[in-house]
């Protein structure tokens, strides 16, 4: 029987129940979902099932990811709710490739994990089974694994087998419907210029389950949980002196400005090592920084704004980067944990004023423009047992 696979959550129940039902049957995985987006989190998912196949001894098939194929499909339905038609219209689209797929194999029976998910209407998953079915000279296999608990079950084993559980159905249209109820940004859509791995984003669920499958091939114990992070993601920034674009760099955590003026800026070179916490290894920054002449390591402030200004060579010296420029900062940004202890060494724990990263030293007034969002969101984390 070939079981179109939708992601692990669903299929890692509804496999084992059906491996209960038809004992005697053996079971080949068809992973096909072009409507996931975007792509990191299609890959994610499908590793996912990759090793909840592997923990079942199911065979997986990766099918192809072509989303052109899928978005021809539903043209016309972006605006449908979830549930709606453009859902329909997905199932058919993945149903009818399982079925081809499962009569090229030589398969006389196909059905698919969207049967489990309590996001999807079964009744017409059943219609537009059979429905293809017959049109193939196959038989669809209709279960339900949802009634008495059976959502409670699943829940409670991917739970157990430390899945991972998304927190959205797939495609960028429902993604958006759904953020838009929720009042929140799609963060999922979101990548940074530089690729830098933020907090909540797609990239870093990806390492904290690769770190996860790395624990489990050496048998390391490890708890796999859930903690609430306030995340933040910069949207735009434009810093401006007499009316030309200003190369910067916007330190995370940044407040938003709102078409700011800075007014003067004094630039000293105040004591920033005074108050170092011990845990800091910062004894040859600080050697360097206290006989550096009283012209370099300068910072930047302003009696009319709390916006901090600091040349790119205190930002090298401090993380001990060798960036030559506010471009290849741009583009080759640090990890964010960096800029994190960066802002945090500079202006506190608790911070949130802007740190704007320049290569030039101006005292004239500039003009701040920073879109950013604060968002809460809930994030993953692997935690090994020592």
């Amino acid at each position: 029987m070939l079981v179109h696979i939708c992601c692990s959550v669903d299929s890692h129940y509804f496999l084992s129940e059906l491996t209960k039902i038809y004992p005697h049957e053996s079971f080949v995985g068809f992973f096909y979902n072009p409507n996931i987006h975007p792509k990191s989190e299609h890959d994610l998912r499908l590793s996912d099932v990759k090793r909840s196949c592997d923990m079942l001894g199911i065979q997986l098939i990766e099918g192809e990811y072509d989303t052109e194929n899928w978005f021809d499909g539903v043209r016309g339905l972006e605006k449908e709710p979830e549930k709606g038609n453009r859902c329909t219209q997905c199932f058919d689209i993945r149903l009818i490739k399982s079925a081809s797929i499962a009569k090229r194999l030589g398969e006389k029976k196909f059905t698919t994990t969207l049967l489990s998910s309590p996001m999807k209407e079964q009744k017409i998953l059943y219609v537009q089974g059979d429905s293809i079915a017959q049109k193939e000279g196959l038989e669809f296999i209709k279960i339900d694994v949802r009634s008495n608990g059976g959502t409670q079950k699943q829940n409670e084993l991917a739970k157990a087998d430390n899945l991972y559980r998304q927190n959205y159905c797939g495609c960028n249209f429902a993604l958006e419907q759904q953020r838009n109820s929720q009042k929140r940004f799609s963060l999922e859509m979101m990548s940074h210029i530089g690729s830098q791995i933020l907090p909540g984003s797609i990239e870093e669920r990806r390492d904290i389950f690769s770190l996860r499958n790395e624990l489990e091939k050496y048998n390391k114990e490890y708890i796999l949980t859930q903690r609430k992070y306030m995340v933040w993601r910069l949207l735009s920034a434009k810093v401006e002196r007499g009316g030309n674009h200003m190369p910067s760099y916007i330190i995370a955590k940044s407040q938003n400005k709102k078409d700011a003026r800075t007014g003067p800026i004094f630039w000293i070179k105040p004591n920033i090592f005074e108050n170092t916490s011990k845990f800091y290894n910062l004894e040859k920054q600080a050697f360097e920084y206290k006989n550096a002449p009283i012209h370099k390591y300068l910072i930047g402030y302003s009696k009319k704004d709390d916006s901090v200004f600091v040349h790119l060579d205190i930002f090298n010296m401090i993380l001990n980067t060798s960036y030559k420029n506010i471009k290849e900062l741009l583009y080759n940004p640090p990890k964010y944990d960096d800029e994190i202890f960066f802002r945090n060494f500079l202006c506190g724990d608790d911070s949130i004023n802007p740190i704007i990263i320049i290569d030039e030293i101006y005292t004239e007034s500039l003009r701040i423009n920073i879109k950013s969002i604060f968002q809460e969101e809930i994030i993953f984390r692997v935690i090994e047992n020592l």
